[in-house]
């Protein structure tokens, strides 16, 4: 097996493997929170899908840690504009709140960084053509 695609390899199985677990998660919280569940346990289960989400970051790190140099520049590149763009985006949909737009749940702030994140990809894997 080409040892270059090994990390590739790994991050793409503990990402199917997180997100499916995420996925399972989130319904098994929403079902139970549509049931009613009250006290102190309503708390536990809302945040449950966040514990198999977690593996996306270790993940991610763990992916970046075994990059070159130029790829590791162009994740930091890609990074950096998702997150100024992300914080942007959402800094600006904030006011408009304020003017009457609708307000909109903070489970959106992710997919937004991750958009911004892929747009910065593609913008920094160019430049280094």
């Amino acid at each position: 097996m080409n040892t270059c695609r090994l990390p590739a390899s790994k991050y793409v199985a503990t990402m199917i493997v997180s997100l499916s677990l995420y996925a399972a998660a989130l319904v098994v919280s929403l079902t139970w929170l549509k049931a009613g569940v009250e006290g102190p346990w309503k708390y536990a289960i809302a945040v449950l899908p966040v514990l198999p989400a977690l593996g996306v970051p270790l993940a991610v790190i763990r992916l970046c840690r075994a990059m070159d140099e130029l790829q590791l520049r162009i994740q930091l590149e890609s990074l950096a504009f998702g997150f100024a763009a992300a914080a942007v985006a959402t800094f600006t949909y904030g006011f408009l709140q304020n003017a009457g737009l609708p307000e909109v749940s903070w489970v959106w702030v992710w997919p937004v960084m991750a958009v911004c994140w892929i747009v910065g990809g593609l913008v920094a894997r160019r430049r280094y053509r």
